[in-house]
């Protein structure tokens, strides 16, 4: 009879552990579709990303803002994303995701001749993204981009590969 009282509060301990942290993957790509959006937003901050992320932490997160600032005015060519791993903590989530980006400047000329065009690119540009759910929206409160993928796995579990 123990046993079975055992074995009945391990299966409902498993079950409300595991019910409480899971993510469900519709509110997953919903927060993806937001970083998505607000990183690679080819518009200076406005209307469009105000009810998704504060102005300063936009001009410090997205990437069109940053490349500008290397080759002048840019437009995405490529701009892909992956998510490694998500977690909620504390209200809050943190998503884990791999960039890969590549934007391509303005008609570069000299004298009115055409030479070409600067382009940047991002490859596995691990970024982690804690965001809340504030009036049904996921609002990004925060964007850490690691210097590289090997050090993000090394530093956070939600990048390393086969969880």
């Amino acid at each position: 009879m123990k046993k079975i009282v055992v074995f009945i509060l391990m299966l409902f301990s498993i079950s409300v552990v595991g019910c409480s942290s899971n993510i469900s993957s519709k509110d997953i790509n919903e927060m993806k579709e937001i970083v998505d959006k607000v990183l690679s937003y080819e518009n200076s901050y406005d209307d469009e990303v105000s009810n998704y992320i504060d102005e300063d932490t936009f001009n410090e997160c997205n990437y069109e803002v940053f490349y500008s600032y290397l080759i002048g005015k840019v437009e995405f060519t490529k701009y892909e994303s992956e998510v490694k791993g998500v977690t909620k903590e504390d209200g809050e989530y943190k998503l884990c995701m791999v960039l890969n980006m590549e934007a391509q400047g303005t008609t570069l000329e000299s004298d009115g001749v055409e030479e070409g065009y600067d382009s940047v690119e991002g490859n596995n540009v691990p970024v982690e993204v804690v965001l809340k759910k504030e009036k049904g929206n996921y609002v990004i409160k925060s964007v850490k981009e690691y210097e590289s993928l090997e050090i993000a796995e090394n530093e956070n579990v939600n990048f390393r590969k086969n969880q």
